[in-house]
């Protein structure tokens, strides 16, 4: 009988973590139409942009020649389906191209807010993480018309 009540409550268990890791599995990542920067960090990355940026990208973030656009369909072509993680990485590390890596985690948190706020995605309560982990849970959708 113990062995019985043994195999029951570790089948129960089995079941359990298994229901638990699917569910789990089914919730959908964090999308950048869920509000995750805000507006003043959209403004501070706003300066930050024209100082940084706009030379090469230009001042709507259009893009020039071989430099890519930071906002619209172009971008989107670009970065829908990664992570804003991805484009944070990306940021930090390789611009500006007169001095790739020279932007501190914050600098390039909040350029890359400004460019979500340039891509018309909607404003949120919490600012743009400057941690990479978190940035990787937040993924580059369409903006909701």
């Amino acid at each position: 009988m113990k062995k019985i009540n043994f195999i029951l409550i570790c089948g129960g268990l089995f079941i359990v973590s298994a229901l638990y890791a699917t569910v789990g599995a089914q919730t959908p990542a964090k999308s950048v139409n869920d509000g995750v920067y805000t507006d003043a960090q959209a403004k501070r990355g706003d300066v930050l942009y024209k100082e940084q940026c706009a030379t090469c990208h230009g001042d709507n973030l259009e893009g020039s020649g071989p430099m890519p656009p930071l906002a619209g369909k172009d971008f989107l072509g670009i970065w829908q389906g990664k992570s804003v993680g991805d484009l944070f990485e990306k940021v930090q590390t390789t611009m500006p191209a007169t001095s790739p890596g020279s932007l501190t985690p914050a600098q390039a948190s909040e350029i890359v807010a400004y460019m979500l706020s340039a891509g018309k995605f909607p404003v949120g309560t919490t600012e743009l993480d400057s941690k990479i982990e978190g940035l990787k849970e937040i993924k580059i959708d369409m903006p909701k018309e």
